[in-house]
């Protein structure tokens, strides 16, 4: 029964979310792309926009186990669940649930350790991954029962055998495990399993470096910007300079290789400029600081209170992850293109964490707003609480998948 319902669910979705002809094979378990050398973490979601949590997932296990780990994420819509811009994991059309497509699938990619965010409900999929000898999770990814009740139906039975550990997002769902015969060792309580975000690297002798030549003066970010925006800066900047005159707009530019044309830009216009790249620093004297090198954007993010997404005006680019400056800390202006994240900016405009403007001309109010201490705190913890909302359960099913790997644990 409920291998002909997952059979039935996947023909209507496929239908109302038609697959671009070169990706029907994968349907099939068939793929042109070659396996990553390395260990590699296989993370399945029914909703591809909470598979965020791959990068944090890959990147923690990664450093607990000081070697590469890379991702490979599988659902059944064809929506990239994850930037652009991670390089390390590797989306996959989730192959239907018959034996024939789902051993193809798993010859070819031979994970190291599987993850089943949400419900088990693709039988097939779990006996052969299970047979094939791959340690298998299961992590509920709302705070809603996804392990007792009806939610597994027939499959109930199999979690005790199928899974090396379950996480679950409350007491009632554990409670259910017990009854079915897992081991409470096996199981936790850590919240769902949901989009969540690394902070960017920020080393702490650089931030006290930076702050001590700040001197605690008002600072605001523009994140990845082209040379197109620097006008909506720098009329920002002239707009809010007349309020707090020590302000600093750091300007990171999309290209590093346009800092120069940038500085000379707005120079013409009269401002007081440093390039990174060519040793200057933020100090007094300076009203924009451009870093035109390529070294992250962690310390950014950290010392701005204040981030504008670049590219948020342009519907051809994608914005930076917002992720990025949310767990920093930094409270985030965007305008209305929110193209390479929509899922997370709509999680964050859901929260009330961000500060959406129609219009270039409102950057300048916008950062006038934010300078204020409290309206910015208030944008800055919202964000916050929702970008580390899955850090819990990453910790967990990290801790669990590692020991499993070194035999610590079996099932």
């Amino acid at each position: 029964m409920l291998l002909g319902a997952t059979r039935l669910a996947d023909r209507t979705l496929r239908r109302n979310n038609p697959t671009p002809p070169e990706r029907d094979s994968e349907r099939l378990g068939h793929t042109a792309v070659e396996r990553p050398k390395g260990c590699l973490l296989w993370l399945h979601v029914n909703d591809p926009s909470e598979a965020g949590c791959i990068s944090a997932l890959t990147a923690e296990l990664s450093s607990l186990r000081d070697e590469p780990v890379f991702g490979l994420v599988t659902s059944l819509a064809n929506t990239l669940p994850f930037s652009a811009n991670d390089k390390t994991s590797i989306h996959q059309l989730v192959p239907g649930d018959t034996r024939g497509s789902v051993k193809r699938f798993l010859d070819h990619w031979q994970p190291d350790v599987g993850v089943i965010a949400g419900p088990a409900d693709r039988p097939t999929l779990l006996s052969e991954a299970h047979a094939a000898g791959i340690p298998m999770f299961l992590a509920a990814n709302t705070r809603a029962s996804a392990i007792s009740g009806n939610t597994l139906g027939a499959q109930s039975f199999t979690i005790p055998e199928i899974f090396s550990g379950v996480l679950v997002a409350n007491s009632t769902d554990q409670k259910a495990l017990t009854r079915l015969g897992l081991p409470a060792e096996r199981s936790a309580i850590s919240g769902p399993l949901c989009d969540t975000a690394l902070p960017p690297p920020c080393k702490s002798q650089d931030f006290l470096r930076l702050s001590k030549i700040l001197g605690g003066r008002p600072v605001w970010l523009a994140a990845e910007v082209t040379a197109a925006e620097i006008p909506i800066l720098e009329a920002a900047q002239r707009r809010t300079i007349r309020a707090a005159h020590r302000l600093l707009l750091i300007i990171v530019p999309r290209d590093p290789a346009e800092g120069l044309a940038i500085a000379g830009s707005l120079e013409t216009h009269g401002w007081r400029t440093a390039l990174r790249s060519a040793g200057g620093q933020p100090d007094e004297n300076v009203q924009v600081y451009i870093v035109d090198t390529d070294e992250g954007m962690g310390l950014w993010y950290r010392a701005s209170p204040i981030t504008y997404l670049g590219g948020s005006f342009d519907p051809g680019i994608e914005i930076s992850d917002p992720y990025g400056p949310a767990a920093m800390g930094s409270s985030i202006i965007h305008g209305p293109e929110i193209n390479g994240a929509v899922a997370r900016m709509r999680r964050l405009r859901a929260a009330n964490a961000s500060k959406p403007i129609t219009s270039p001309d409102d950057l300048g109010d916008a950062v006038f707003q934010l300078l204020s201490p409290d309206q910015a705190a208030l944008l800055a913890h919202a964000a916050w609480a929702t970008t580390s909302e899955g850090a819990p359960a990453i910790e967990a099913l990290v801790t669990m998948i590692s020991r499993v790997l070194d035999g610590e644990e079996t099932r």
